[in-house]
């Protein structure tokens, strides 16, 4: 068995570069606000062929109501061996498959936290088997990536003809800071989707506890344009500052919390053009992304809202006229 760390010096080398070569493309489409599934399915294609191997997967890992482990997959090789299979890796294709038997080489991983390595798994007491028709397992290489000490997701690939070892193991480290990072990083955005979404709910309702009663409201209108019924926008819209929340006809117009934040910036900079760096930073925040996803924003936020005046003033940003 040839390992990693015996292969000539200048094939190792062109490796590290491929391998840094794919994890900077797939870094570049996360700033991009790629979605996971492209993201990770090609991470894993790049893999697969760096370290000739046959198929694999790449998960999170979630636990259920009991505390169970289990993988959820957002890249996963079609090795569908029959046609109930074929339908069922279409279905989740774009929801990713789910790997919950503990008894198998991966849910040793799950079960201990660790690596595994399995060149014989026909012999392996780990392994569970296979299911009916399914693909060769001659080779496995299993392995948990973290943060801190939390077991974020797991990278399994197999059949490797030469088989694998810890050599490999070193090598794909990058690869695996990557796919920790990248998971890390969707976590972070779930969780404050999950507090905005909540803030946008209680927004709704303060929105709508002002419109029915409007004088629990101590603010004043500081101009002609500031009303009990909010900014007025256009002939049918008004912006409620104070809850960040756009009325039509005094209904409340459901906004994502990106185009929410994208509109306050607008209406609180009204008549003044805004430029794509102060949307990236506004919007985003902390998050790097390309001035491709603040034109992509606006672009949604002007179909969405016909009857309100957003221009875009070429090479400088973008004006909302009121």
């Amino acid at each position: 068995m040839t390992s990693f760390a015996e292969l000539p010096t200048n094939i190792q080398l062109a490796k590290n570069y491929a391998l840094t070569n794919a994890i900077t493309k797939v870094l570049s489409q996360f700033i991009a606000e790629a979605n996971p599934y492209i993201l990770f399915n090609g991470l894993l294609e790049n893999v697969l062929q760096l370290t000739d191997s046959e198929y694999g997967f790449i998960g999170e890992v979630f636990y259920n109501n009991t505390g169970q482990p289990y993988i959820q997959s957002y890249a996963t090789t079609n090795i569908a061996w029959s046609q109930e299979t074929r339908e069922l890796y279409k279905k989740t294709e774009k929801q990713g498959l789910t790997f919950s038997k503990l008894n198998t080489l991966y849910g040793e991983i799950l079960k201990t936290g660790k690596y595994v390595i399995s060149n014989n798994p026909a012999k392996d007491p780990r392994s569970g088997g296979l299911p009916n028709g399914h693909p060769p397992l001659n080779k496995f290489l299993g392995i948990p990536f973290y943060s801190a000490d939390n077991l974020l997701g797991v990278v399994g690939i197999a059949n490797r003809e030469s088989g694998y070892d810890e050599s490999l193991i070193e090598y794909l480290q990058p690869f695996l800071s990557t796919c920790g990072n990248l998971i890390q990083a969707y976590q972070n955005n779930r969780q404050k989707q999950a507090v905005e979404q909540e803030l946008q709910s209680y927004k709704r309702r303060l929105a709508a506890l002002f419109e029915k009663h409007p004088e629990i409201s101590s603010k004043k209108p500081s101009s002609k344009t500031n009303t009990e019924q909010g900014i007025k926008i256009s002939d049918d819209y008004s912006y409620l500052e104070q809850q960040q929340t756009l009325t039509c006809n005094n209904d409340v117009v459901p906004l994502t919390n990106k185009e929410s934040s994208l509109l306050h910036l607008l209406v609180t900079h009204r008549n003044q053009v805004v430029n794509h760096q102060q949307i990236t930073s506004f919007v985003w925040q902390d998050v790097i992304v390309s001035e491709s996803s603040s034109r992509a924003l606006v672009l949604r936020l002007r179909k969405k809202l016909p009857g309100i005046a957003i221009k875009t003033v070429r090479g400088v940003g973008v004006l909302l006229s009121v």
